[in-house]
């Protein structure tokens, strides 16, 4: 595949189009501009689309989840979702556009963006990816993948209307009326969200019970006009070897806001853990799309 970073970025205040010419802000038509910053990413999240002044994962967590991933528990889930994003390119012509809607410190769109230069399927990527941390996008481009970054949030997606051909959710926080205005015709969402027994030993440690819970409902996506195409479970064990590594996986879960004390501490005194990931990838399409690809 050819990889190449996405250019159909929206201007988020009036939605027209942006330039965005390398090394240059980003302008639209008329004439709002957004600096790039000098690690090479934009920030698109305007005051009247952020819920707090710094929203987002923290400097701390984005620096956890990068550790962490990169010692490569998780290739796995990139691998499978490069799977299904492959499948949809069979017999495109055109670029596929991808977007990374949450896309934290960039792992996943890099790992992808790193298997589709060795691949040998024809299909050309186009890739962006948006998160509402300025925090996260910094650290993303710092990885220097083929990709366009930004400071966005899912609400307010900022791209041009019916551009986007997969928009990724990968344990993130979809808004499927973000979504819709600018997925294209055929365009999908592929989500990965946690299984009932993902990190359950990592749970045992710190709750006095285990919840095995359900995956998300897709209640909201449906009342939104999508339809589940396909389902595929994901299930493997994965070595931690270092308390640092245990600390950092704590750190990049949403354990990390409600853990109890005590289990915090239980935390503290291992070296060595054993952790179940299982996850379901699930592909959605808007209902009106579903003649075209």
């Amino acid at each position: 595949m050819n990889v190449l970073p996405a250019t159909n970025f929206a201007c988020p205040i009036d939605g027209t189009v942006l330039d965005t010419a390398a090394g240059q802000p980003w302008r639209c038509a008329n004439g709002h501009s957004f600096d790039v910053a000098r690690e090479g990413y934009c920030n698109l999240l305007v005051v009247q689309h952020k819920a707090s002044r710094d929203p987002g994962d923290t400097v701390e967590m984005v620096a956890a989840r990068r550790r962490l991933l990169d010692t490569g528990v998780y290739v796995p889930i990139v691998d499978l979702v490069f799977e299904h994003i492959g499948n949809l390119s069979v017999g495109r012509i055109d670029p596929i556009r991808v977007v990374d809607a949450g896309c934290g410190e960039g792992y996943y769109l890099a790992g992808i963006a790193e298997l589709a230069a060795t691949s040998s399927n024809p299909a050309v990527l186009e890739l962006a990816g948006t998160d509402v941390s300025k925090w996260a996008v910094r650290a993303a481009a710092k990885r220097r993948a083929p990709v366009t970054w930004a400071v966005a949030n899912n609400r307010h997606l900022p791209f041009q209307a019916a551009s986007v051909d997969v928009i990724l959710c990968l344990f993130g926080f979809p808004v499927w009326q973000g979504f819709s205005p600018v997925l294209a015709a055929g365009g999908r969402v592929l989500m990965v969200d946690p299984g009932p027994e993902h990190l359950a030993e990592l749970r045992a440690v710190i709750y006095p019970s285990v919840t095995r819970s359900p995956v998300a409902s897709l209640a909201p996506a449906e009342a939104a006009g999508f339809v589940l195409e396909a389902t595929t479970p994901l299930t493997y064990e994965a070595q931690l070897t270092s308390q640092a590594q245990i600390a950092d996986l704590f750190a990049m879960t949403p354990h990390a806001y409600r853990a109890p004390e005590a289990g915090r501490l239980a935390l503290q005194t291992l070296d060595r853990l054993t952790v179940t990931v299982d996850v379901v990838v699930r592909q959605l399409r808007l209902e009106d799309s579903q003649s075209a690809n």
